[in-house]
């Protein structure tokens, strides 16, 4: 299916009438009257030019008051009909997803790029399998990176140390130079649709927001656990990426004065005193006297392994220590453990909740929930949608 192409710019009634929808869940044509302050009638006949044109939608159902007729119908933004590709440059794997811009996916399938080579070389491809894999142009590329990521500016270089004064921590992936900087403009004019880049847990707590066990929460805060220590901060349906575009970067709170040197210049950052990413289960192995892949960890705490349930409820003590500052002062409605834990992210929540309760006044914790992510896998297209679907609204009202 082809895009609906947006014909020409919206007229300054049918931006007000979007604009109103933009963070609602649809509303009737009288309804949209009285939020707008324009004659119904008027708002009548922008909302069936919206229509036609493809950019809203209508439902007949029980929202709204009902007169003595047939219910009224709702309206709402059509994101059904507008597709992303989201594209996951992930620490062990690549892949594109097809996914509708309200949440729905449509197809998956794994990407082999080298990372490593020019710039022009890695768009070319990266256009090819977008344009190959979708079978059309979708409407806006959002880009997945598993490194903090600041819009406009780019990845923070690796800093370079002479030999035996290495820190630490290591980058477990490549950082490609041309990262370094942002390419969204770049790649917008060789694929011919916008893109943008954003950091892989930041997609994960959006998704959870918009389509996953945070929907309806107003401050809510994703704690990555499986790539590596994280976090994702949500306020009002919109990301929360803080003055540098790095907020949430849990990783690298400081827990040790004297501990060891962190690849960002710090001391005794989070990742340098507790293992995650792929050294998360070394614990497991050492007890186990031998070699575990995560996802056995895993299959152990779902099957209820008396050991691992308390290996990841202490996991989710651990985690919950360097975040007691931050949840007294940001106070969240919702902790979203690692959806990509499935079943055994309970034993973290359970970890979390503990200590947070513990460790933190009752006016703080009073209102905190603390659960499992629901969207497993899907977590980063579901955030990739949700951001896409803002990309789209903004070019609707410029």
């Amino acid at each position: 299916m082809d895009p609906v192409p947006i014909l020409a710019a919206l007229r300054p009634g049918e931006r007000h009438v979007v604009s109103v929808l933009r963070d609602r869940d649809g509303a009737t044509r009288r309804e949209l009257a009285e939020l707008t302050r324009l004659p119904l009638t008027t708002v009548t006949a922008t909302v069936a030019l919206l229509i036609g044109r493809g950019v809203l939608t209508e439902t007949v159902g029980a929202h709204g008051p009902r007169g003595a007729g047939r219910p009224a119908a709702t309206v709402r933004i059509d994101l059904a009909g507008r597709v992303a590709a989201a594209v996951q440059l992930g620490r062990t794997q690549q892949s594109v997803t097809l996914v509708r811009l309200d949440g729905r996916v449509l197809d998956r399938g794994d990407l082999h790029l080298d990372l490593t080579q020019p710039f022009e070389a890695t768009v070319k491809d990266l256009a090819d399998a977008v344009h190959r894999f979708s079978g059309r142009s979708p409407d806006v590329v959002v880009v997945s990176v598993a490194m903090p990521f600041r819009q406009g500016v780019g990845a923070p270089p690796i800093p370079m140390y002479p030999p035996g004064e290495t820190p630490f921590t290591r980058p477990r992936y490549p950082r490609p130079e041309w990262l370094l900087s942002d390419p969204s403009d770049l790649l917008s004019r060789a694929l011919g649709i916008p893109v943008v880049i954003e950091n892989d847990i930041n997609l994960a707590a959006l998704g959870e927001a918009g389509h996953g066990v945070a929907r309806g929460a107003h401050t809510s805060v994703y704690l990555s656990v499986v790539p590596g220590f994280g976090a994702g901060i949500v306020i009002g349906g919109r990301l929360f990426r803080g003055a540098g575009g790095v907020a949430g970067e849990l990783a690298h709170i400081s827990v040790r004065e004297d501990g060891d040197l962190c690849l960002c210049g710090n001391r005794g950052c989070f990742t340098t005193a507790r293992r995650n990413g792929p050294s998360l289960v070394d614990d497991i192995a050492t007890a186990f006297g031998r070699t575990v892949a995560l996802e056995e960890v895993l299959s152990l705490a779902a099957g209820g392994d008396v050991m691992v349930r308390r290996w990841l409820t202490d996991l989710g003590r651990s985690i919950a220590r360097p975040l007691i500052g931050f949840v007294t002062m940001l106070n969240p409605d919702l902790l979203v453990v690692d959806s990509a834990l499935g079943p055994a992210a309970e034993a973290v929540a359970d970890g979390l909740r503990e200590t947070i309760e513990h460790r933190t006044s009752a006016m703080t914790h009073h209102g905190l929930d603390v659960r499992p992510g629901v969207l497993t896998n899907s977590a980063v297209p579901a955030g990739a949608a949700v951001l896409a679907a803002e990309c789209y609204i903004e070019r609707l009202l410029a």
